[in-house]
């Protein structure tokens, strides 16, 4: 069995957080958000459970908590939304403020006090944003074939899933699939103390259209943490903008997606201390494991410093486990650790084993994760024994168990490793085999086999010499080859016992044995060694032999080997005759021959001299180094000049040995040394050179802008008040707005338009080291005032003539209102009364300025309407073009509704007509003759203009010729 854990402790970044501008929430929002493209169609909901295989749950202690019927759907299908404010019935405790309810975001987190529907995510810290954040970014659950939001609340937990979620704009070729869950700190269902876990399953894009993603990745990172919302109390695991698992963690660049693939992350909130304790964080978070005897476990665990100048050491303990085992243990800004164990019968029963992480902050904070191992077996067979020759022939282990233990089962040997179950002297290790039976049945029965040894009897390989008659003693068991053991007979040719030692001066040639007697059950072994003796001379045997370049004159004579002949003659490596004296100094290295003349029948003898000098250490020539602070790292040893020797060692000017690599962030100034040792038999001697490392400081810059707020367009001036002794050439200016500039004082820039501008200004100091400094939010560019108003009633009437008008604008604080160049209000809403005699149209003028004192004026024309009706009492229809025609003379009343009738005495309708210039001519109803002299009586109906009221008037007119 083998079961990986991850402990991750997590440093809060120092960064500025990015603030996004209210979102418009009109019918537009999808266009808005889109840009110049065009609004993808609405989805209706479709429930989307059950769910995919990649989110259910796995089997034993996998962190995810798939959905069932006791989840509830967080909002409907949407994007950028969030659900209504959820109650809590616990206190959720973030970095020193107690909550007791909440918010689910649809983009990935959870926040408290209000909603967000930020799409493109900040980094953390952020002095806007209170929340926990699982996977902030742009979630879109509109598609049918999307995922949802579910979650639940239990009395002491919330649960919240975002199963299977797409990406703005109803995307669905990737998917996410990740889980939250925060409690009050006591709930087991978030281990080891901790309040919030998150839990993610195969996790496949990092960000949307509208943030500057291209197929769900790149643009604006996605953040994972979570962030009190001061700007200085948080906790971020890293920012993400990209496929693969790459991870430097949370200080350096954005990461992949995929290193979060079935991952878990438990961290707490609930502390305010500065030092942050490590951060639980696995693919699994088992608490518990059953172990069988004879099972072999591997557990392996890492660090992550919570501080980035931190070191973590990590420790494990399991005091009860008989052959609990660190394998491997690294401490430093990444710690590992790994351990194994074999379950021995001795071990049945429960077990504790400890993990530990403890940084060296101050306070220095420990994470401890404890894993129970109960331990069992099944039946015990008879053990048994088995005993061979170390070079033996295999030997089957079964027949050796006692009682009748079943055949079918398996093997392992004494390091836990499986095995075939037939023990191989000659390579297999020694020790206890434990044979197991019913794999699979509980654990399994097993019996214990111990092989041991017995050393082979080992007399070497055959053996040769030759030899003169006037040489000295030879030892005959350094002729033999292989590895012979010491202690065994020798006997000469004619089989008589003799010593090791050979005396070429009385002993015969031919084949000398030597025989080992072999222990039970291990053979004798014998070998033999054929010496040829010679009449001859000795100028001894071969030797190589090394000196230091500073070494005294070397007698070569006395260091051949052998028993060679004096009074020879040396020749060196060119073959000139020589003294036989060395110096290292000055005489060439190489082969010398010694050469022994000596008279019939022996032939002159030679022999070499090897020698060989190491030479003094070189740490080549002392050099410098200048470095900005912010500069990478970079080696020394090429500074280095004179070739120098690699393999020595760096100093830094505290004398405290490095890697010489010069990392400027972090790195001391001074001189910094390099040691080089000497090789061979020079290992007394040591070079030092140094190198002079001159770190220049970073300029600290700083800036502000006058004015910082106002009307568009706006002049603002930026000045620059970064120290002079820190101000090099250039300075360069990004005013937030898509434009640069350049200068190193006060520079000028307009906001053509308005919004709320970063600035960031990139500093170079005069010894040519750059920094930059960015600032969120410096200017304030707000509209100009627009005077528009709108006014009730319009039109104004008789019954009605009292107007009120409102100002529109927001940003206007200050109002001035006209009639008829007339001041009557200084209001944002202010009513006049009209004449409601004479009807009558009025110039109503409204001028405003806002907090900055932009100014503008607009005009409206307002009228009042009277109506008023006129009707003659007599006409002359004789066709002189004057006073010919009876009709009323009428002003604003409705022409549609109009109605003149006129009657006889006896009550006839003689005429009638509903157009307002229409007129009576006299004739019966408009034709033929003229009606004679008289009074005719008369009805009007009228409806004047802008009432509901209807007028009907009677009366008579005198008809004259």
């Amino acid at each position: 069995m083998r079961i990986t854990f991850t402990l991750l402790a997590v440093l809060a970044l120092f960064s500025a957080a990015f603030a996004q501008d209210p979102l418009p929430t009109d019918a537009g929002y999808d266009a808005w958000k889109a840009g110049s493209s065009a609004e993808m169609p609405y989805v209706p909901y479709v429930p989307a459970p059950p769910y995919p295989d990649d989110v259910q749950r796995g089997g034993g202690c996998d962190c995810w908590i798939p959905p069932d019927g006791t989840y509830t759907l967080a909002m409907n299908p949407n994007d950028d939304g969030s659900s209504a404010q959820i109650p809590l019935p616990f206190g959720f405790f973030l970095y020193g403020n107690t909550y007791n309810s909440c918010y689910i975001n649809n983009n990935g987190n959870l926040s408290f006090g209000s909603s967000y529907g930020t799409y493109s995510a900040a980094g953390f810290p952020s002095n806007q944003y209170v929340m926990v954040a699982p996977f902030w970014a742009d979630v879109d659950t509109r598609p049918a074939n999307g995922g949802r939001v579910w979650y639940k609340v239990t009395p002491t937990a919330l649960y919240v899933n975002w199963v299977a979620v797409g990406y703005y704009s109803n995307h669905t070729d990737k998917l996410n699939s990740f889980q939250v869950i925060i409690t009050d700190g006591n709930d087991p269902v978030v281990p080891n103390g901790a309040n919030v876990s998150f839990c993610y399953r195969d996790m496949q894009w990092t960000t949307g259209d509208a943030s500057g993603g291209s197929n769900g990745f790149g643009g604006t990172p996605a953040t994972v943490g979570a962030n009190k919302g001061d700007g200085v109390n948080y906790l971020q695991f890293g920012r993400f903008d990209q496929a693969g698992t790459g991870y430097d963690g949370p200080f350096g660049a954005s990461d992949g997606v995929d290193w979060f693939d079935f991952k878990y992350l438990s961290f707490t909130t609930d502390q305010t201390q500065a030092n942050v304790p490590p951060v639980l964080a696995s693919q699994s978070v088992c608490d518990s494991m059953e172990m069988c005897v004879g099972q072999m476990a591997m557990l392996d665990v890492t660090f992550l410093s919570p501080e980035p100048s931190q070191i973590t050491t990590p420790n494990s303990t399991a005091p009860t486990l008989s052959n609990y085992t660190i394998t491997n243990s690294t401490s430093g800004l990444t710690a590992e650790i790994s351990t194994s164990f074999t379950p021995q019968p001795s071990d049945v029963g429960y077990h504790i084993v400890t993990f530990t992480g403890t940084d060296d902050g101050s306070p220095a904070l420990t994470t401890t994760f404890t894993v129970v191992v109960h331990v069992e077996q099944g039946v015990e067979f008879p053990s048994g024994t088995v005993t061979t020759c170390d070079n033996g022939a295999p030997v089957a282990l079964f027949p050796a168990l006692g009682g009748n233990p079943g055949v079918g089962g398996t093997w392992t040997d004494p390091n836990g490793a499986a095995h075939s179950g037939t023990f191989d002297p000659t390579t297999d290790p020694v020790g206890d085999y434990t044979y197991l039976l019913n794999i699979g049945a509980g654990c399994s029965s097993y019996g214990v086999v111990t092989t041991s040894t017995v050393p082979h009897a080992d007399a070497g390989t055959d053996g040769a010499g030759t030899y003169c008659t006037d040489g000295v003693p030879v030892d005959l068991f350094a002729l033999i080859g292989g590895t012979p053991q010491a202690g065994g007979q020798w006997t000469d040719p004619n089989g008589d016992p003799v010593t090791a030692t050979l005396d070429p001066t009385i002993q015969p040639s031919g084949n000398y044995q030597y025989e080992v007697t072999g222990t039970t059950p291990c053979p004798n072994d014998a070998s033999i060694v054929a010496i040829t003796i010679n009449q001859a001379v000795d100028a001894g045997l071969p030797t190589s032999i090394t000196v230091c370049t500073d070494a005294a004159p070397l007698d070569m004579y006395g260091a051949l080997d052998g028993t060679p002949t004096p009074g020879g003659s040396w020749t060196d490596p060119s073959g000139a005759p020589m003294s036989g004296t060395f110096n290292a100094q000055t005489d060439q290295v190489g082969v010398y021959t010694y050469l022994v003349q000596t008279a019939l029948p022996c032939l002159d003898h030679t022999n070499t001299l090897t020698i060989s000098v190491d030479p003094a250490p070189n740490a080549g020539m002392d050099g410098s180094i200048v470095r900005c602070a912010n500069d990478p790292a970079v080696p020394l040893f090429p500074v280095l000049g004179n070739n120098p020797d690699a393999g020595g060692i760096w100093l830094d000017p505290n004398m405290q040995p490095h890697s010489g690599v010069l990392d400027p962030p972090v790195a001391l100034q001074g001189l910094h040394y390099y040691v080089a040792y000497g090789m061979g038999v020079c290992t007394h001697l040591i070079d030092t050179s140094t190198v002079d490392v001159t770190i220049n400081p970073l300029p600290v810059i700083s800036f502000f802008a006058e004015p910082d707020s106002g009307c568009h367009p706006l002049p603002v001036t930026l000045t620059n008040t970064t120290p002079l002794s820190d101000v090099g050439d250039p300075c360069v200016w990004d005013f937030g707005d898509g434009t640069t500039g350049t200068g190193c004082g006060a520079v000028d820039h307009v906001y053509a338009e308005p919004g709320l501008y970063p600035v960031r200004l990139t500093v170079t100091s005069p010894d040519g080291c750059t920094d930059e400094l960015f600032r969120q939010a410096v200017v304030l560019v707000e509209p100009a005032p627009v005077a528009e108003f709108f006014f009730s009633p319009d039109p104004g009437t008789e019954a009605n003539s009292t107007v009120y008008f409102t100002a529109d604008d927001p940003h206007a604080v200050q109002f001035d209102w006209t009639v008829n160049d007339t001041h009557f209000g200084d209001a944002r809403q202010v009513q006049h009364y009209f004449n409601n005699k004479i009807g009558d149209d009025y110039d109503v003028c409204l001028s405003v300025l806002d907090r900055y004192g932009c100014a503008d004026t607009l005009c409206k024309v307002v009228t009042i309407l009277v109506p008023a009706i006129f009707m003659p009492n007599a006409f002359t229809p004789d066709g002189d073009g004057h006073n010919d025609k009876f009709y009323p003379y009428v002003q604003d009343v409705v022409a549609k509704e109009h109605v003149l009738q006129v009657f006889d005495r006896w009550g006839a309708l003689i005429f009638s007509s509903t157009d307002p210039g229409e007129g009576w001519d006299g004739r019966y109803r408009n034709a033929g003759e003229l009606l004679p002299e008289g009074v005719y009586v008369w009805r009007l109906a009228a409806l004047p203009t802008a009432t509901s009221d209807k007028l009907e008037m009677f009366g008579s007119v005198t008809l004259l010729r």
